[in-house]
């Protein structure tokens, strides 16, 4: 996995040529208070890197396809675990543990599934 997905993320999205986000902007995303949509909590969150979501979007799911084709029992194993995620938009930086959906209520772009790291 490790090869081929430094292979894409580098000659594909040419990753090396991202500018992280300055630490400023970071700690304003993070100071955004959380926020209540359709009933359901909001947190803010950002990403390290300054490129367009759009870009990012394509990164991040390209990333998630890749981890499907080349760990398939890992991706299954994820896959029976929803509570080990919670789900993001990279177009408006903000997640939730709890949103049925799929589609940001925000803005209406994909959500995509985002590693809790709890234990």
């Amino acid at each position: 996995m490790d090869y081929v997905w430094c292979s894409i993320a580098y000659e594909i999205f040419r990753r090396d040529e991202w500018e992280e986000t300055d630490i400023d902007l970071v700690e304003a995303d993070l100071e955004r208070p959380s926020e209540t949509i359709n009933g359901y909590s909001w947190e803010s969150t950002t990403t390290s890197y300054d490129i367009s979501p759009e870009i990012f979007y394509l990164h991040e799911k390209a990333r998630l396809e890749v981890f499907a084709k080349l760990e398939p029992e890992s991706d299954r194993e994820n896959k029976i675990h929803p509570e080990w995620y919670g789900k993001w938009c990279v177009y408006c930086k903000i997640w939730t543990r709890e949103y049925p959906e799929e589609i940001c209520p925000k803005c209406g772009k994909e959500l995509l599934p985002l590693p809790l790291n709890e234990d």
